[in-house]
């Protein structure tokens, strides 16, 4: 069972978030990787899994997530593709807004692990800050003539460009989409916030992800969203309700999963489509519009099928 299915409904907003993120990143951690580091398998053996080592984590930094709460650490054991180990250190930061000591913490996170495990490690700092200007990447140190620079990988969510984000195939991509909507908490009201988000998971349902990710996702986007409103959360839920019975009605997850990983025969991709647009014309209430986006058809092709099912 995921973290988040095991997470409370009124759990503080803070500690949501915080158990919020380190549940969607162990649950879809390969996603994770292909998406903030684009040559992810090109190096790394991913079907061979992650291994979260939290031990090795509490052991160099007792007492941090005491002192720092804002910040989600995990440490990750992955394998090069030549079955060498690499370590992950990922920050990620929750609680948004500028920490002048972040950028040396990072550092003395990444020698500590150096020192005690001898180990090789890549960092990365996640942003959920609403500050646009807060975006360290480097600690810097001198002294009397000695001197150094560490540089670590950076991501700022506030920013991103969200039509790329809607467009990306990742199922992380949904993540960043869900923290940037609730970034816009201050500048619109309930109702308009609580429809970003019904197109959100309107646009997640038509993904051709797995049933299971699809479940993952929408139980982030469910519990980081903060209507501040008991009626609205539950309209929410009916809206996600609907949008689930409509697609496990038609079978719909295998029909796309298949038709977008290739396991078409070539020669078949044609009557995959018109089965698909078939399917979902006789059994959904969908527009022409959405169903030519499901199957990633013209509108045209769509007007066609069904003028043959009316015919």
């Amino acid at each position: 069972m995921s973290v988040n299915q095991l997470l409370p409904a009124t759990e503080p907003t803070q500690q949501r978030r915080d158990i919020l993120w380190k549940g969607i990143m162990e649950d879809l951690f390969a996603d994770f990787l292909r998406f903030f580091f684009i040559d992810a398998d090109e190096h790394f053996d991913i079907d061979r899994g992650f291994e979260f080592l939290e031990k090795e984590l509490h052991e160099i930094s007792p007492g941090e997530s005491v002192t720092h709460p804002r910040y989600v650490d995990k440490l990750v054991k992955a394998w090069y593709k030549d079955g060498t180990e690499k370590w992950l250190l990922i920050h990620v930061e929750i609680q948004g807004y500028p920490d002048t000591l972040f950028a040396a913490r990072m550092y003395t996170y990444f020698y500590r692990i150096c020192d005690k495990f001898q180990r090789e490690v890549t960092t990365l700092a996640i942003y959920t800050d609403n500050d646009e200007h807060y975006h360290p990447d480097r600690y810097v140190y001198e002294c009397h003539g000695t001197s150094f620079v560490f540089r670590f990988n950076t991501y700022k969510v506030k920013g991103q460009d969200i039509e790329l984000l809607e467009q990306c195939n990742n199922p992380f991509a949904t993540v960043i989409l869900a923290v940037l909507t609730s970034l816009q908490q201050k500048e619109y009201s309930q109702g308009r916030l609580f429809e970003l988000y019904v197109v959100l998971v309107r646009k997640l349902f038509q993904k051709s992800y797995s049933k299971e990710k699809i479940d993952k996702l929408v139980q982030f986007i469910k519990r980081h969203a903060n209507f501040g409103d008991s009626e609205l959360i539950h309209k929410f839920e009916e809206e996600i309700e609907v949008f689930n019975q409509k697609l496990e009605h038609m079978g719909i997850y295998e029909e796309i999963l298949q038709y977008e990983t290739g396991i078409a025969e070539a020669r078949g991709e044609l009557n995959s489509k018109k089965k698909v647009v078939k399917n979902l014309l006789s059994g959904t209430d969908f527009s022409i519009q959405t169903i030519a986006e499901l199957a990633d058809v013209s509108i045209d092709f769509v007007i066609e099928i069904k003028n043959t099912l009316q015919g």
